[in-house]
């Protein structure tokens, strides 16, 4: 068997241009038994002399074709002896997973298998996993998401490493040399049945379109396409950078939720636009932001379009609203109108948690003369003596009205709140305090006309706010 050929010269000239590798690593070769993947590990086994590597063959049983899935394991792991490498080997019944989950099965198949790649980078085993995808499987990819409408972030196809942890070696080789490969090395394979079932899309493509393109079109449709994936990649990396760095003035982070001034972000470009928008989903739900074009567009649109206070639902729990002049994009769903309503009487001075809104209210009776503390920092209190009734704080409720300090007649809360750009989503829990039955004092606003301390008022009563410690859970 010739350990070298021109195609391994050229191939490892590439890996060593590449630098996918770095001497005194410990790299698994994912190994199915088919083909490509066969010729993978006996080159990457012979480039590990050359190239200081530790290889180990790694095979992952699926399960899904009973006799014919444990022959393969057996393959593997003969063939991983006969040449004195270690084997990995881990498995999953990726069809009772796939039908519990309600999920198409190539997906499912492939999540479990790069889970198990990944765990073994995690655990230590491994530091990078070898994937035997070649330039076919990288057309065939790309033709797949043409026909599902990608743009360009799916147009770039098969990425040649993924995370870090996965490599793709092949991708620079036709499925036509690796055959001719293998012939002149008198190497065996595997074939799997499932890879003839043209009920499933990539085999349809791969039987089917590709060969129908090469042969009516273009014969040189897979490189071309090759190409076009990695136009896609460099394209979408300069275009990603350049949505980070225009909209990174405007964006402004809260907690769990990313907010953006509408006005910026619709005077961006549409492509830079909706890759901002992708990247705040991308924040507020890492890894399973699961937004789509359609998504992206309706969002698009929902930001130019959208009032105040409205609402809109996206996947995996993510929830857009429109807070006046800025888009809000954060985690949950939207709370029930009337979940936390509150009341509770007051006694001064006092303190008074609130769990609803998670918030210390503390009132202090203080002397009204410039040299107290509370007179120095600017606030204006209620003057104790007019209020004559008992105390209420409670959340706000549509009609309330109110004559703040200042204002020339009384005004409804809802045409305030509009106007001190209160969030439509924070008014119903906004707190407000009641004297009787008339409001003296709203949160954020000054005291009433009518119960505010003057220069004449001997005492003041101050109120004083402070956010709650969130639960441990929360905070984890």
């Amino acid at each position: 068997m010739p350990q070298t050929s021109n195609l391994y010269t050229r191939w490892a000239l590439e890996m060593r241009r590449k630098e996918f590798f770095r001497a005194g690593q410990r790299v698994g070769v994912a190994v199915s038994g088919g083909p490509d993947s066969v010729l993978l590990l006996h080159l990457m086994r012979a480039y590990a002399e050359r190239a200081a590597l530790l290889i180990s063959a790694v095979h992952f049983n699926h399960h899904l074709r009973g006799a014919e899935s444990d022959g393969d394991e057996g393959f593997v792991r003969e063939m991983a002896a006969s040449l004195g490498i270690n084997c990995l080997v881990g498995g999953a019944e990726v069809g009772h997973i796939a039908r519990q989950r309600g999920r198409n099965l190539e997906a499912t198949a492939r999540e479990l298998r790069y889970r198990y790649f990944f765990s073994l980078v995690d655990q230590g085993q491994l530091d990078r996993v070898a994937t035997a995808h070649t330039a076919n499987d990288q057309a065939e990819t790309v033709l797949m998401r043409l026909l599902r409408g990608a743009g360009t972030r799916g147009l770039g196809g098969i990425h040649p490493v993924l995370d870090g942890k996965v490599v793709r070696p092949f991708l620079g080789l036709t499925r036509a040399e690796v055959m001719a490969e293998l012939a002149a090395r008198g190497l065996g394979y595997r074939t799997d049945s499932s890879n003839l079932d043209t009920r499933f899309r990539r085999n349809k493509i791969r039987s089917e379109l590709l060969p129908l393109l090469t042969r009516e079109y273009n014969p040189e449709v897979v490189p071309l396409l090759n190409q076009l994936a990695e136009r896609a990649r460099d394209d979408e990396l300069c275009l990603e950078r350049l949505a980070h760095e225009r909209s990174r003035p405007w964006l402004v982070r809260e907690g769990r939720q990313e907010r953006i001034a509408v006005r910026a972000l619709l005077e961006l470009p549409p492509a830079l636009a909706r890759r901002v928008l992708r990247q705040m989903g991308e924040i507020v739900r890492p890894g399973a932001s699961g937004l789509t074009y359609a998504h992206i567009e309706r969002l698009r649109q929902f930001a130019a379009e959208g009032q105040s206070g409205k609402l809109l639902t996206l996947p995996n729990g993510i929830l857009a609203r429109r807070e006046f002049s800025w888009l809000v994009m954060t985690q949950g769903t939207p709370k029930p109108q009337t979940g936390n309503d509150f009341c509770y009487h007051l006694t001064v001075p006092g303190e008074l948690l609130v769990p609803q809104i998670r918030r210390r209210f503390r009132l202090k009776i203080v002397a009204r003369h410039p040299t107290d503390p509370a007179y120095n920092v600017g606030h204006i209190g209620l003057d104790p003596l007019k209020l004559n009734g008992n105390l209420v704080l409670r959340n706000w409720r549509a009609g309330d009205n109110f004559w703040p300090l200042g204002s020339q007649k009384v005004c409804k809360l809802k045409e305030l709140f509009r106007e001190g750009k209160v969030p439509q989503v924070q008014r119903r829990e906004w707190p407000v305090l009641l004297c009787g039955d008339r409001i003296v004092w709203v949160s954020g606003f000054p005291p009433s006309q009518h119960a505010a301390a003057t220069a004449q008022s001997p005492q003041m009563l101050v109120i004083e706010e402070e956010p709650l410690p969130l639960p441990r859970a929360e905070t984890e």
